[in-house]
């Protein structure tokens, strides 16, 4: 008689088995990783999993390597885009809906690692909520964060529901908590990609450095900001330029939200922010100044 627990294990099995036929390692001289064959022709892994400069082959599960060149990278929302040759015989992963996770649901995920092969793991979703920011700026869709086993230098790897679909690939975050970047993202990134040739990057010219603000100056204008960002560069013919900001402005708002360091300023330059209207609100030989700046590319 098959137990409810010995089906429950060869389901999982059946769901690695078939997926790790859809997954590649990512390896190069500093880089380790584990990629996904997101979409035809194209390699999804973490930007955590490489390095700058690196030359990259991908292991494919009938053991060859190829080689492979990075198409397009997003840092702040951890997606990074690389080539699957022509002629390279690799199934796409059946994608499903990062929407659709609930806390405590059980969830796996398999890897591919060029000196180890593969390694999977199985555990479920510990927190989730909706729409966050990352450290870097990036807009995600969904906090995922799940209570997986990964290896050093694993990142990349796919997170698979109980349906055998892949919903968003897991990484290292703060205090090595594992997160998942979302499927709704990675195609956010992927989309943009393939539509427009590279991936987009917020800019606004300006060259910034963090300030400390006086007591004086808080209570004379009635800011909560302990600091702010003063700009002392704007580059010609740029955003910020075309817009009338100056050297010497001292930014304390954004859409009114109380801007405090230049890192906060860079959350509003990710690739979904290009063209979009800022409302600055600067301090100028410290009278109060509204400016609206329309967010470049790089």
């Amino acid at each position: 008689m098959t137990t409810a627990i010995a089906a429950l294990s060869n389901a999982l099995s059946d769901i690695i088995t078939q997926t790790s036929q859809a997954i590649v390692a990512v390896k190069g001289q500093r880089s380790a990783g584990t990629g996904i064959h997101w979409r035809k022709g194209l390699i999804v892994t973490s930007c955590e999993a490489l390095r700058q400069g690196d030359h990259l082959r991908l292991g494919l599960p009938d053991g060859q390597t190829v080689e492979t060149e990075l198409l397009g990278s997003d840092a702040s929302t951890d997606v990074a885009v690389l080539a699957l040759p022509e002629g390279t015989d690799l199934p796409v992963v059946s994608l499903g809906n990062n929407q659709d996770l609930a806390l405590g649901q059980l969830v796996t995920t398999v890897g591919r690692s060029v000196r180890r092969g593969l390694f999977a793991s199985l555990g479920m979703v510990s927190q989730i909520s909706g729409p966050w920011r990352s450290q870097s700026g990036g807009q995600l869709d969904q906090y995922i964060e799940v209570n997986l086993s990964l290896y050093q230098g694993s990142a990349g790897c796919p997170l698979i529901n109980a349906d055998g679909q892949v919903v968003g690939f897991n990484t290292f975050g703060p205090r090595r908590r594992i997160l998942t970047i979302p499927a709704t993202t990675v195609n956010q990134v992927v989309q943009q990609l393939q539509q427009r040739g590279k991936i987009a990057r917020g800019y606004l010219g300006l060259g910034m450095q963090t300030v400390p603000l006086s007591e004086a100056v808080r209570q004379q204008h009635d800011l909560a900001n302990q600091s702010a960002v003063i700009v002392v560069s704007v580059e010609s013919g740029s955003a910020a330029d075309q817009a009338g900001l100056l050297l010497g402005d001292v930014i304390v708002t954004i859409n009114d939200e109380t801007i405090e360091s230049v890192q906060q300023i860079q959350t509003y330059l990710g690739p979904q922010s290009v063209g979009q209207a800022l409302t600055v609100q600067v301090l100028r030989g410290g009278q109060p100044q509204t400016v609206t700046v329309t967010v470049g590319e790089r």
